[in-house]
């Protein structure tokens, strides 16, 4: 218990800090450090990083940063995808040979790909990119199909991997919306709770649920999250969120590699 404790609570503290990478980090760090299965340790965490989000999307709903418009859009995406995702790792480990293999491989595609989209949006001004695309495409033209579009395949992805609900979610957002990026956060962690608890209820009829590891994560993240928020504004974000780019390219990276090798 006290390894799930302190590992909550660091990661915590990062999520605090940088408002981010929490969902990614969490479940390899289960399965390559302290040998949960993958099923478990996705189904796990997606239901502690519900409970994680609820007051976050309290805080947000309070101070007004919520586009409840955009909340339901990306929920008509995301609640059918997020289910499918998660039938879907379900029968992976019931019906293929070697499935652990193939969600570490996803899992750790997936969490490359978060930080690929952090590096992005981090490093480059992505305005006149975006203004491009938005002509080319015609996104405000279609500009409900797009949002349904991007829920679909986080929703399917968080379902599926655990991976995706802050930082994959959130700079596909980016790319879509023009509104703040204070309100689209917001939007994210009160879409991201409905998203989270709608995959979770799916891994919880399916048995991927070990209590005891969310318990001991949620003891330790909520001190970490506190303590973390505290910091942030004393260290650099870029240097956070460089160490945090890193962290995810070698715990996905370290999937995919044993996965080939």
């Amino acid at each position: 218990m006290f390894s799930l404790i302190l590992l909550g609570f660091i990661v915590g503290g990062l999520v605090g800090m940088t408002g981010m990478g929490g969902g990614s980090m969490m479940t390899p760090l289960l399965i390559t450090f302290l040998h949960y299965e993958p099923a478990v340790a996705i189904g796990s965490d997606i239901i502690y990083a519900a409970v994680t989000k609820v007051a976050g999307s309290f805080a947000h709903l309070k101070q007004k940063t919520v586009d409840l418009t955009i909340v339901r859009r990306l929920a008509y995406g995301s609640v059918p995808g997020a289910v499918a995702g998660s039938l879907l790792a379900d029968y992976i480990r019931e019906a293929v040979a070697d499935a652990d293999d193939y969600l570490k491989v996803t899992i750790g595609v997936a969490i490359c790909l978060s930080a690929a989209l952090l590096f992005v949006s981090m490093f480059y001004d992505v305005r006149n990119i975006k203004l491009r695309l938005h002509n080319f495409f015609r996104v405000d033209q279609h500009i409900l199909g797009y949002t349904i579009s991007t829920g679909v395949f986080g929703g399917f992805l968080v379902g599926l991997t655990s991976v995706g609900a802050g930082s994959v979610m959130l700079v596909l957002m980016l790319v879509v919306y023009n509104t703040s990026t204070r309100k689209l956060v917001g939007t994210d962690i009160v879409h991201a709770t409905i998203l989270l608890f709608t995959a979770g209820f799916v891994h919880l009829f399916a048995g991927n649920i070990d209590w005891k590891l969310v318990a001991g994560l949620l003891i330790g993240s909520i001190p970490g999250v506190l303590i973390g928020s505290r910091l942030a504004h004393k260290v650099s974000r870029t240097a956070l969120k460089t160490v945090l780019i890193v962290v995810l390219f070698f715990l996905g990276g370290q999937l995919v590699y044993r996965f080939f090798f």
